[in-house]
């Protein structure tokens, strides 16, 4: 069996690669864990230890031994030691009596150090889920284990009789104070911190719904038959359908109407005490209210970002001083979105402090980063017959600096699944601009973010979802090196043509140039240029490196699953690009 040799910020396995290395070169001195199969340490925790640091204990005895085959023995402080090493979890007398103590300006709301003493490791989080957090870092930091996606299929685990870890001083804060992609375990093991899940056990942040929830405040089916004014007036008539998601919006400018939602509001977190998070939006789609004191709230001559941007503030702020009286410390989480994405003009619009803006990245360019100037009227995009719903990135960074200016509390919604080619069964090569745009985003300030994951999509979507979540956590990530370390890990001998596969779609989307948009192209608009994407050429490239993969992933059942799904992929691209010829 091979060594795998521990340290500080990195890891190093002694054999002969051209991997690009993800985290530093360690140094020592170093001191052996696992010993020919062996345990050579013990976890300890505290003598009375929460649920959370149990589990954190569980995670790294399981993990450790799946590397090396040996199960390292837990115990409570207070307990005879078997070995002079230990990895001291949570809230130990070890850790305080070595000064190591929750620090929220250091580590945020969720991180965590680790740091070594002369008897073992301090693993100590900002909190519970911190102390959790800092447990996987160290088992993909330091024990080079991977989570590429759900289940085991998505999981690398190195195997080594022989484990020695070196000295580590980290102390780490997360990128974002909230981070959501993906529910479940796989997040978890991500460092996400919203809706995520250890078994049946839910963690993380208490938020209480995504995002549409006029329906679930003021649900129709409860409220019209004795109060109709509630509900928006469309056409001159006040009525309202059996959809759960899209219209049925509220009459905002109606007293009644904000304080039956904020007293719906309140009913919810008297009852659920400890949410953190709660969502106040409209439904899905149009339908807004037309009547007489709603459009009197609207500013006249803005554009389509800001149609009913004022009087959603007006009603935002009017809910949330109500709720604020009662449960202070509760965020609401507005939307920033669509034909209400853009702020108010008003000179003395001021956000009340308890709301949380999410800021959504739909009806502008997601080919071009942020950061750049790619988005360019008349080059990368056509002006002959403007759209009102489609806006450049440069705009939608002015828009994004507004609200900063605004609030502390900005929230990303990100679209990194079900863009308009996805809706035509197409992959969605986005790295090249996540690579910048997640960054980005935590430069600015942006205290969470967000994307959406189809959990049907892995097999063509999953790297764009991992890459979002690794930078979500740490945005400092050097990108081509996690590009390398995913494909060598998750493809073994199949790395190099499975990257050439992966980037030769990443390239052309680049090649093309083009801005893409739900706004630009239509809902289901960007169909039209897969095409121009997926050329006959870069199908015809994807197509070889796929069967050199399937050749060199031969006899391996894991590896021969993970390039199937490439297979799944491609032959999905041939057939949607058949089916959009046909309907040209």
């Amino acid at each position: 069996m091979r060594t795998i040799v521990l340290t500080v910020v990195g890891v190093v396995i002694l054999v002969n690669t051209a991997i690009a290395v993800l985290y530093e070169v360690p140094s020592g001195p170093f001191t052996e864990i696992i010993q020919a199969g062996q345990p050579k340490a013990q976890i300890v925790i505290p003598a009375q230890p929460t649920d959370l640091e149990q589990f954190a204990a569980s995670e790294l005895q399981a993990y450790i031994n799946r590397i090396s085959g040996a199960k390292l023995p837990i115990i409570k402080e207070g307990e005879p030691f078997n070995f002079s090493y230990s990895f001291f979890l949570g809230l130990t007398r070890r850790a305080a009596a070595k000064g190591i103590k929750p620090d929220e300006g250091k580590m945020g709301r969720d991180g965590f150090a680790l740091s070594s003493a002369s008897d073992g490791l301090i693993v100590l989080g900002r909190n519970d889920l911190g102390t959790v957090f800092g447990v996987y870092e160290l088992l993909e930091r330091y024990f080079d284990v991977r989570w590429f996606m759900p289940d085991e299929i998505g999981e690398y685990i190195p195997k080594s009789d022989t484990l020695r870890l070196g000295r580590i001083n980290l102390v780490y804060k997360p990128s974002f104070r909230v981070r959501w992609v993906g529910d479940g375990e796989w997040p978890l093991h991500q460092r996400m911190n919203a809706y995520i899940k250890a078994g049946n056990r839910n963690l993380g942040i208490n938020w209480k719904w995504h995002f549409h929830t006029f329906v679930v405040l003021i649900p129709p089916e409860k409220y019209y038959a004795d109060h109709p004014e509630y509900f928006a007036m469309v056409k001159g008539k006040r009525t309202v359908t059996d959809s759960k998601s899209h219209g049925n919006q509220l009459c905002t400018s109606n007293p009644d109407v904000v304080r039956e939602v904020a007293k719906n509001l309140i009913i919810t977190l008297d009852a659920e005490p400890g949410i953190e998070i709660i969502t106040l939006s409209p439904n899905d789609g149009g339908g807004f209210c037309e009547c007489e004191k709603c459009c009197a709230l609207d500013e006249s001559g803005r554009d389509w970002f800001a149609k009913y941007s004022r009087r959603l503030a007006i009603f935002n702020n009017e809910v949330a001083k109500i709720v604020k009286q009662k449960h202070p410390k509760v965020l609401i989480k507005v939307g920033a979105y669509a034909m209400y994405a853009r702020p108010p003009l008003d000179n003395d619009y001021r956000p009340e402090q308890n709301l949380f803006f999410q800021l959504c990245h739909l009806y502008f360019c997601h080919n071009h980063p942020l950061s750049s100037d790619g988005c360019k009227a008349g080059v990368t995009y056509e002006t002959t017959k403007p759209k009102p719903e489609f806006q450049s990135n440069q705009e939608f960074c002015k828009i994004l600096e507004q609200w900063l200016k605004l609030s502390p509390h900005l929230f990303i919604y990100e679209y990194y699944s079900i863009g308009g080619m996805g809706r035509a069964n197409l992959p969605w090569p986005l790295v090249h601009t996540m690579r910048k745009d997640i960054p980005y985003y935590r430069d600015r300030g942006v205290e969470g973010f967000y994307t959406q994951l189809s959990d049907t999509l892995w097999h063509r979507l999953g790297l764009n979802y991992y890459v979002a979540a690794k930078l979500c956590w740490n945005a400092d990530l050097n990108v081509d090196a996690l590009l390398d370390d995913y494909f060598e890990k998750f493809y073994g001998p199949a790395a190099k043509p499975m990257k050439e596969y992966f980037m030769a779609m990443e390239q052309s989307m680049q090649d093309w140039n083009g801005c893409a948009s739900y706004g630009l192209q239509g809902v289901a608009g960007l169909k039209i240029i897969g095409p121009k994407i997926f050329t006959p050429e870069v199908m015809a490239r994807m197509g070889t490196s796929l069967e050199k993969a399937e050749k060199a992933t031969i006899g391996d059942v894991t590896l021969t699953k993970r390039v199937a799904m490439a297979r799944k992929m491609y032959d999905e691209t041939k057939q949607a690009l058949t089916v959009i010829d046909k309907k040209k």
